[in-house]
Protein backbone atom coordinates (compact mmCIF):
# COMPACT_ATOMS: atom_id res chain seq x y z
CA UNK A 1 0.00 0.00 0.00
CA UNK A 2 2.97 2.20 0.75
CA UNK A 3 4.65 1.57 -2.71
CA UNK A 4 0.93 2.40 -4.32
CA UNK A 5 1.03 5.49 -2.74
CA UNK A 6 4.01 6.82 -3.10
CA UNK A 7 3.97 6.15 -6.58
CA UNK A 8 -0.08 8.27 -6.70
CA UNK A 9 1.88 10.97 -4.95
CA UNK A 10 4.78 11.17 -7.24
CA UNK A 11 2.13 11.34 -10.44
CA UNK A 12 -0.52 14.12 -8.55
CA UNK A 13 2.82 16.62 -7.47
CA UNK A 14 3.50 17.97 -11.00
CA UNK A 15 -0.38 18.43 -11.79
CA UNK A 16 -0.65 20.18 -8.20
CA UNK A 17 2.46 22.79 -9.06
CA UNK A 18 1.29 23.33 -12.68
CA UNK A 19 -2.11 24.32 -11.01
CA UNK A 20 -0.89 26.16 -8.47
CA UNK A 21 0.73 27.98 -11.22
CA UNK A 22 -1.58 28.64 -13.18
CA UNK A 23 -3.78 29.79 -10.41
CA UNK A 24 -0.91 32.27 -9.34
CA UNK A 25 -0.61 33.53 -13.05
CA UNK A 26 -4.55 34.26 -13.27
CA UNK A 27 -4.10 36.01 -9.95
CA UNK A 28 -1.88 38.84 -11.62
CA UNK A 29 -5.03 40.45 -13.30
CA UNK A 30 -7.13 42.53 -10.20
CA UNK A 31 -10.65 41.48 -11.18
CA UNK A 32 -11.67 45.03 -10.00
CA UNK A 33 -9.65 46.88 -12.99
CA UNK A 34 -10.84 44.97 -15.80
CA UNK A 35 -13.07 47.61 -18.41
CA UNK A 36 -13.13 50.46 -19.98
CA UNK A 37 -11.81 53.79 -17.72
CA UNK A 38 -11.97 57.18 -19.09
CA UNK A 39 -9.68 59.90 -17.07
CA UNK A 40 -11.48 62.28 -15.55
CA UNK A 41 -8.77 64.44 -13.83
CA UNK A 42 -5.11 64.87 -14.16
CA UNK A 43 -2.87 66.10 -10.70
CA UNK A 44 0.63 66.13 -9.10
CA UNK A 45 1.38 64.79 -5.81
CA UNK A 46 4.62 66.17 -3.50
CA UNK A 47 6.56 64.97 -0.68
CA UNK A 48 7.23 67.83 1.96
CA UNK A 49 10.71 67.74 1.05
CA UNK A 50 10.87 68.90 -2.46
CA UNK A 51 12.42 72.52 -2.58
CA UNK A 52 10.08 75.33 -3.76
CA UNK A 53 12.48 75.69 -7.11
CA UNK A 54 10.96 72.29 -8.19
CA UNK A 55 7.16 73.39 -6.85
CA UNK A 56 7.27 76.44 -9.31
CA UNK A 57 7.65 73.48 -12.20
CA UNK A 58 4.65 72.20 -11.91
CA UNK A 59 2.73 74.38 -13.44
CA UNK A 60 3.23 72.81 -16.91
CA UNK A 61 1.30 74.33 -19.00
CA UNK A 62 0.50 71.18 -21.33
CA UNK A 63 -0.94 69.25 -18.39
CA UNK A 64 -3.11 71.98 -17.20
CA UNK A 65 -4.26 72.04 -21.26
CA UNK A 66 -4.92 68.84 -20.68
CA UNK A 67 -6.78 68.92 -17.66
CA UNK A 68 -9.10 71.90 -19.82
CA UNK A 69 -9.44 69.45 -22.41
CA UNK A 70 -10.79 66.63 -20.35
CA UNK A 71 -13.03 68.97 -18.40
CA UNK A 72 -14.57 70.57 -21.32
CA UNK A 73 -15.03 67.11 -23.41
CA UNK A 74 -12.64 67.82 -26.60
CA UNK A 75 -10.08 65.66 -24.71
CA UNK A 76 -9.99 61.87 -23.61
CA UNK A 77 -7.78 59.57 -22.34
CA UNK A 78 -9.28 55.83 -22.32
CA UNK A 79 -7.81 52.40 -21.45
CA UNK A 80 -9.32 49.17 -21.34
CA UNK A 81 -7.98 46.80 -19.25
CA UNK A 82 -9.33 43.11 -20.25
CA UNK A 83 -9.06 39.53 -17.97
CA UNK A 84 -6.34 38.48 -20.42
CA UNK A 85 -4.02 40.83 -19.18
CA UNK A 86 -4.34 43.16 -22.44
CA UNK A 87 -4.48 46.86 -22.79
CA UNK A 88 -5.25 49.28 -25.08
CA UNK A 89 -4.71 52.89 -24.15
CA UNK A 90 -5.94 55.63 -26.21
CA UNK A 91 -5.69 59.50 -26.57
CA UNK A 92 -8.07 61.93 -28.45
CA UNK A 93 -8.10 65.72 -29.16
CA UNK A 94 -11.21 66.40 -30.51
CA UNK A 95 -11.97 63.37 -33.09
CA UNK A 96 -8.28 63.47 -33.73
CA UNK A 97 -6.12 59.77 -32.15
CA UNK A 98 -3.21 61.17 -30.58
CA UNK A 99 -1.91 58.04 -28.90
CA UNK A 100 -3.48 54.35 -29.91
CA UNK A 101 -1.24 51.84 -27.75
CA UNK A 102 -2.06 47.85 -27.29
CA UNK A 103 0.07 45.79 -24.73
CA UNK A 104 -0.32 43.68 -21.80
CA UNK A 105 -0.07 43.86 -17.96
CA UNK A 106 0.09 42.11 -14.17
CA UNK A 107 -0.42 43.32 -11.32
CA UNK A 108 1.68 42.91 -8.68
CA UNK A 109 1.69 44.34 -5.08
CA UNK A 110 -0.71 47.38 -6.29
CA UNK A 111 1.59 48.03 -9.10
CA UNK A 112 1.24 47.67 -12.86
CA UNK A 113 4.02 45.73 -14.94
CA UNK A 114 3.26 46.58 -18.22
CA UNK A 115 4.80 46.60 -21.81
CA UNK A 116 3.66 47.51 -25.31
CA UNK A 117 5.84 46.86 -28.63
CA UNK A 118 3.78 50.14 -30.04
CA UNK A 119 5.14 52.09 -27.62
CA UNK A 120 8.29 53.87 -27.93
CA UNK A 121 9.25 53.93 -24.04
CA UNK A 122 7.87 50.22 -23.72
CA UNK A 123 4.26 51.12 -21.79
CA UNK A 124 2.65 54.45 -20.61
CA UNK A 125 1.71 52.25 -17.87
CA UNK A 126 4.06 50.26 -16.50
CA UNK A 127 5.39 50.54 -12.96
CA UNK A 128 2.11 53.10 -11.96
CA UNK A 129 0.90 52.35 -8.17
CA UNK A 130 -2.81 51.94 -7.70
CA UNK A 131 -3.37 54.16 -5.05
CA UNK A 132 -7.22 53.60 -5.35
CA UNK A 133 -9.74 51.03 -7.16
CA UNK A 134 -13.66 50.73 -6.54
CA UNK A 135 -16.06 49.85 -8.70
CA UNK A 136 -15.80 53.35 -10.24
CA UNK A 137 -12.93 55.12 -9.57
CA UNK A 138 -9.11 54.00 -10.34
CA UNK A 139 -6.32 56.35 -9.20
CA UNK A 140 -2.96 55.54 -10.62
CA UNK A 141 0.19 57.37 -9.67
CA UNK A 142 3.91 57.65 -11.26
CA UNK A 143 7.07 59.14 -10.66
CA UNK A 144 7.12 62.67 -12.70
CA UNK A 145 11.00 62.22 -13.37
CA UNK A 146 14.18 62.47 -12.58
CA UNK A 147 14.34 66.09 -13.08
CA UNK A 148 11.47 66.46 -10.65
CA UNK A 149 12.41 64.31 -7.74
CA UNK A 150 9.65 63.53 -4.91
CA UNK A 151 6.52 64.88 -7.63
CA UNK A 152 4.05 62.18 -8.75
CA UNK A 153 1.52 62.52 -11.27
CA UNK A 154 -1.71 61.49 -10.31
CA UNK A 155 -4.71 60.17 -12.88
CA UNK A 156 -8.18 60.07 -11.58
CA UNK A 157 -9.98 57.50 -13.95
CA UNK A 158 -13.84 57.01 -14.20
CA UNK A 159 -15.18 53.26 -15.16
CA UNK A 160 -17.19 54.03 -18.48
CA UNK A 161 -18.01 50.06 -18.87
Amino acid sequence: MKAILQKTTRCWLPLGAALLLGTAARAQVLPGLVGQWEAYEIGFTVSETVPDSVRERLNDPQTADLNHGIAEGTAQLRVEFRADGGYRFTVMRGEEVVQNEIGSYSVSKNRLQASSPTSRNGSSFDGHQIRKLSRRVLVLAFPVGEDMPGVEEEIEYRRVK
